[in-house]
């Protein structure tokens, strides 16, 4: 009954993904928390998920919708991000490694979360990550928060200037999350070793791809603020149950 579950969580979690580039992650962790996974089960499942349903995005957006808009990303926040963001998230898994037996992650990735959704409405603080210094700091921060809960990836989008173009701002934020799932998840690998597999995993190979073509269907008649306050309002709810269990 948990996997059926799993299956439906997985298809709506890439939907929600596909229209605004985040949500596999952001809510998909919390809420496999909740279902009893540990931690390391939790992102061994999500991430390839995040990669493939990304990935496919990207595509789409770079053979059917280039011709609409302009696919430039700005170069400074792309050569910061890999060279401090992506470093530093062998720096959070290794302490995943060493202390995942130790630490309470219900409480540490629904903190993570819920101080994700609140600096998200400060405009101040907004204004002071994109300070040249304080940005890298915040994306170091941000990879060793991602390596360690797999709940850093929010905090990406937060940081990355995002043009009034929807369609830009979510090939932007896919194409990063893209690459800072593909890292992590490398990554993961050479530090554990066994990896958990859900049992009929063809369904989920035929839900992405599906629920991608839907999102990419749907996605021009909705507004993307809906699906926006959506998502954060998901993940502030299942990371106070989270906490609550």
């Amino acid at each position: 009954m948990i996997e059926i579950i799993l299956y439906i969580l997985i298809f709506l979690l890439t939907l929600l993904q596909s229209l605004i580039g985040v949500g596999v992650l952001m809510i998909g962790t919390p809420l496999l928390l909740i279902f009893g996974f540990d931690i390391i089960s939790t992102i061994s499942i999500l991430l390839p998920i995040s990669i493939s349903t990304s990935l496919i995005n990207l595509l789409y957006f770079y053979y059917f919708k280039k011709k609409n808009f302009d696919l430039k990303i700005n170069k400074e926040v792309k050569k910061t991000f890999f060279l401090f963001c992506i470093p530093f998230i062998f720096i959070g898994t290794l302490i995943l490694k060493i202390y995942n037996e130790f630490i309470n992650f219900n409480y540490l990735v629904s903190a993570i979360i819920i101080f994700t959704i609140l600096i998200s409405k400060s405009k101040n603080f907004l204004k002071i990550i994109h300070n040249k210094n304080i940005g890298k700091f915040f994306l170091s921060v941000t990879g060793i928060v991602h390596g360690l809960t797999n709940s850093g990836g929010s905090l990406i989008s937060i940081f990355i200037s995002l043009n009034n173009n929807k369609n830009l701002s979510r090939y932007s934020i896919t194409f990063y999350y893209f690459f800072l799932a593909s890292f992590q998840f490398l990554i993961f690998i050479y530090f554990f070793r066994n990896i958990f597999y859900l049992n009929n995993y063809y369904l989920v190979v035929l839900a992405i791809p599906l629920a991608i073509y839907l999102a990419n269907t749907i996605e021009k008649y909705i507004k993307e603020i809906f699906f926006k306050r959506l998502i954060k309002i998901l993940a502030l709810v299942a990371s106070i149950i989270l906490i609550l269990s």
